[in-house]
């Protein structure tokens, strides 16, 4: 009998894991089409000077971005989840480090590169949180 629920508790296990990566693949992709659409709305813009402006804010944020998210990732983020999850640590301290990468990005991007975001997308401060959110996931899918 206590082979049958192990056997079963394995397996419920493997399930949930596959079930995980899955879910980490489709937020990946769907981070990938959502910056796929947002290059293309950018590309309708009709001055070719404002386009290139804009498209080059947006690689600059997601480059940075990127880059900041995985030096915290790195450093930091893998080691507080499994705390977090083990009852070591709260989540806030999960929320402080996204307000970490929050911080240190908005800081290395210039005035213009915000502007332009703000203008184009109506909210730069909406539009990083999801590029965040979108790399963490990126990040996340990269390591199941």
């Amino acid at each position: 009998m206590d082979e049958i629920h192990g056997l079963l508790s394995r397996i419920i296990v493997d399930i949930a894991l596959a079930l995980l990566s899955l879910l980490f693949a489709y937020g990946a992709a769907a981070a990938g089409r959502l910056a796929q659409r947002i290059k293309a709305e950018a590309s309708q813009i009709k001055s070719s000077e404002r386009r290139k402006l804009l498209l080059d804010a947006i690689d600059d944020l997601e480059d940075i971005t990127f880059k900041t998210v995985a030096q915290i990732e790195q450093t930091a983020a893998k080691e507080l989840r499994a705390a977090v999850k083990d009852g070591r640590a709260g989540k806030s301290e999960l929320i402080a480090l996204s307000e970490r990468a929050y911080n240190e990005i908005v800081s290395a991007l210039t005035p213009e590169c915000r502007s332009l975001i703000d203008k184009n997308f109506g909210s730069f401060s909406h539009y990083l949180v999801k590029t965040i959110e979108a790399k963490v996931l990126e990040l996340k899918s990269r390591e199941a």
